[in-house]
């Protein structure tokens, strides 16, 4: 075993173990997906959910990514990672042209970060998780 399925055995184990992450452990692509819906829709689409359900829906979106890799479900994890950064992307474009040439810096170091991680995840997944050394 590699050092990324080590990790997310280890966190898969720590999750089983706690009491409230048992319960979430097999809803993590609704929290995932639920809360990238809804920052989505906040962020692109410019609908107002209030502080608390946008703080609410990013924190379930990255609690839905840990608990996706804790359950080593690859084509979710890239699939959430490529889908915030590509969020951030057209974000940054929006305020770029829409509110005055204002540029965030913020959304383009997300859209690295995610995008980044997303890119590495899709990588590893489409070389296959099963790497064996010929050699022994």
């Amino acid at each position: 075993m590699n050092t990324y399925s080590n990790i997310s055995g280890e966190l898969r184990a720590f999750f089983s173990t706690n009491k409230f992450f048992r319960i979430l452990l097999p809803i993590d692509m609704v929290l995932l997906f639920a809360g990238l819906v809804i920052l989505i829709l906040g962020s692109i689409f410019s609908i107002n959910f209030g502080a608390i359900i946008s703080s609410l829906a990013y924190w379930a979106f990255i609690l839905g990514l840990l608990l996706t890799y804790a359950n080593m479900k690859e084509q979710f994890l890239y699939i959430g990672l490529l889908g915030y950064g590509a969020m951030c992307v057209l974000s940054l474009i929006i305020t770029l042209f829409r509110y005055g040439h204002y540029f965030s810096w913020g959304s383009l170091f997300s859209a690295l970060i995610f995008g980044g991680l997303g890119y590495l995840v899709l990588k590893r997944t489409l070389t296959g998780s099963s790497n064996t050394n010929v050699n022994g």
